[in-house]
């Protein structure tokens, strides 16, 4: 409730409502109907008290004929409210292809139930004005209006609205009047908008950074599969109750089971030393030689989703640029970060660090650590990989 979802559309509607009668021009006729005077009919929005009021009360801002329209309600429409969920989705711009797209979510439908009065000195004038919108108001006529700016589209895009007109005119003709008391035709009628108001436009799924999937064979007759081709109960799972298939239950043995995991954190699966043309793989404690250039090449998973690289030390004051290591599903940690030109991804795969001779000056034994938004993974996954400086 505390977030802005504020577009105009009340307005917009109101406004293109008006504007879809205010073009009203009635004409005053001479004792053998011939027209000697065009007036033209003024819509106001204000209720109809406060128009009578200006009036009675000789303000001279208002002369008849008018035409006030209100706004009396606005209601859910429950016919048209269809998946609330599923976004709307429009081309960004005219010129960009079918997948690059906006979305926006689905807008809340709404009804506003407008009252107009046509107040007029002369029945000929109210007669007039009720001509001009009847017989096109047959039940309803179109308003057009355009999706909220803000919802990242370069052009305008049109929403099409129902006017459904009430199809009832009540009039109210003066009837104890004195002599010094103007005489007045009130006609009372009421139009149904259909509109929509949007909600704030904020993404309500957060970005999905890990999924976990069990996986559990059956067999033809929907049994739970063994590998000794003995099934755990001669009932189906639908018998057992589908709680049989997830991996979570102590009853069905680990082996029948198999994880599926996709993941955006990182994963190191071999690091080799090159040197002099030749690769030589790591394991466990390897030495780093600060006297010379070191080139290692890193082998592994998500490597090229805008990763940064680290050394992760034992010691103080290792290398240059200490700073934590932050990200969405793992625990902070804390590196120092390689510059841009230290390190090159190759492809999503492989990672080549060069460490010149002059950097490192520090004793102590390192790791590599690389890390995107989703998480971070540390070279001594590769074969418990441990580099110390000599």
């Amino acid at each position: 409730m505390k977030n802005r979802a504020f577009h105009f559309e009340i307005k917009d509607l109101l406004t293109q409502f008006i504007a879809a009668f205010d073009d009203t021009v009635i004409s005053r006729f001479d004792r053998g109907r011939n027209p000697k005077q065009d007036v033209e009919v003024r819509y106001v929005f204000a209720p109809k008290q406060r128009v009578m009021y200006d009036i009675v009360n000789r303000a001279q801002n208002l002369t008849l004929p008018v035409v006030a329209v209100n706004l009396a309600s606005i209601t859910r429409d429950e016919s048209r409210v269809f998946n609330k969920i599923t976004p709307t989705f429009v081309p960004t711009s005219l010129t960009d292809a079918p997948e690059k797209s906006s979305k926006f979510l689905m807008p809340v439908p709404v009804n506003l139930e407008v009252n107009m009065s046509i107040m007029t000195r002369y029945m000929a004038d109210a007669d007039q004005i009720v001509s001009n919108f009847a017989p096109y108001n047959n039940p309803y006529i179109i308003i057009s209006w355009k999706v909220p700016q803000d919802f990242g589209t370069e052009f305008d895009q049109e929403i099409r609205s129902e006017v459904l007109w009430s199809g009832n005119l009540n009039y109210n003709t003066p009837t104890d009047t004195t002599y010094s008391d103007k005489f007045r035709v009130v006609i009372d009628t009421s139009f149904t908008i259909k509109g929509w108001l949007f909600p704030e436009q904020k993404d309500t799924v957060g970005t999905i950074y890990e999924v976990n999937n069990n996986f559990i064979n059956v067999d033809l007759r929907n049994r739970i599969f063994n590998p000794l081709d003995e099934p755990v109960e001669f009932l189906t799972y639908e018998q057992q109750g589908y709680s049989a298939l997830s991996g979570y239950n102590d009853s069905v043995p680990t082996n029948y089971s198999e994880l599926a995991a996709i993941s955006a954190i990182p994963e190191f699966t071999n690091i080799f030393l090159s040197t002099t043309g030749s690769l030589f793989p790591l394991r466990g404690n390897s030495p780093a030689v600060s006297a010379r250039d070191n080139n290692y090449i890193l082998y592994g998973k998500r490597f090229d989703f805008n990763n940064n690289w680290y050394l992760s030390s034992n010691v103080d004051d290792f290398y240059s640029n200490y700073q934590e290591i932050t990200s969405a599903v793992l625990p902070t940690i804390s590196g120092y970060k390689l510059e841009n030109n230290i390190f090159s991804v190759g492809n999503d795969n492989i990672a080549t660090i060069h460490l010149p001779v002059t950097s490192l000056s520090a004793a102590g034994s390192f790791t590599f650590v690389t890390a995107n938004k989703a998480g971070w993974a540390s070279s001594y996954e590769a074969l418990s990989s441990v580099l110390t400086v000599v």
